[in-house]
């Protein structure tokens, strides 16, 4: 399935569904080893995230483009509820959104839907978007490996 993308003024919301548990797709958020495996635009040749996954923890993510420049965002953690929901403002190297991630069951499989407030322009907005349906393609090639149906 591909993402289902709305913007609206500064909001960016993107829906996907993943074939998969929504405990195994939360984890997939929740783990910097697993996280770094699938976050990142498409160019991304390298991804190294650290994270302190709690309320009130932060984290730094860290990414080489095509080989040829470095990106870096942090953030902080502002709500956790396991396996329901993640929210979080994030630095994405000048300005400061809030992110919130839902996690909806439905039987064997999980709607992720990511709610992105407070881009300053146009620009910033269509860089996250790209880079965001990039990373939830890539999730959803991991996840389509490891919980193929029986």
């Amino acid at each position: 399935m591909k993402s289902e993308v709305k913007i609206t003024g500064n909001r960016l919301q993107i829906t996907r569904v993943f074939d998969a548990q929504r405990a195994a797709v939360f984890g997939w958020w929740s783990q910097a080893e697993k996280m770094q495996q699938w976050s990142g635009c498409k160019d991304a040749t390298a991804c190294e995230i650290e994270m302190d996954f709690r309320a009130g923890g932060s984290f730094t993510q860290k990414m080489r483009i095509a080989d040829k420049c470095d990106f870096t965002i942090t953030g902080t953690y502002d709500e956790i509820i396991v396996p329901e929901r993640i929210s979080y403002h994030v630095n994405l190297g000048g300005p400061i959104t809030q992110v919130t991630v839902e996690f909806l069951e439905q039987g064997e499989r999980t709607k992720v839907i990511l709610t992105q407030d407070g881009f300053p322009d146009e620009f910033s907005r269509g860089m996250v978007t790209q880079g965001t349906q990039e990373s939830l393609e890539k999730l959803d090639s991991i996840l389509a490996k490891q919980y193929l149906p029986a």
